[in-house]
């Protein structure tokens, strides 16, 4: 009886332990989507191929990379030439 007691008492200690943040709720997220954003805006209105980008950021921080690329693709034009960024930051067709 005391094993089947130790043994819920574990399983409900594990089931308390944190798991890891999912990248769109990361701590860099929100500024990565704005900056990927703004990317996208740019080129879209004044065919501008600059990339508004934490480079440090971008490499070191998942939340950071997943946001910029969301944005990035939601603030593109509707037309029938969609683009993607890829890992550097260019525009490339699907």
């Amino acid at each position: 009886m005391r094993l089947v007691l130790v043994g819920c008492a574990v399983l409900a200690l594990v089931g308390c332990e944190t798991t890891p943040q999912n990248d769109a709720e990361g701590p860099y997220y929100t500024e990565g989507y704005s900056d990927g954003c703004r990317t996208a805006e740019a080129r879209r209105a004044a065919f501008d191929n600059r990339s508004f980008r934490n480079e440090d950021l971008f490499k070191a921080q998942a939340s950071y990379r997943t946001g910029w690329r969301q944005g990035f693709r939601e603030c593109q034009p509707l037309d029938n030439n969609p683009s993607q960024p890829t890992p550097e930051g260019a525009a490339v067709p699907f």
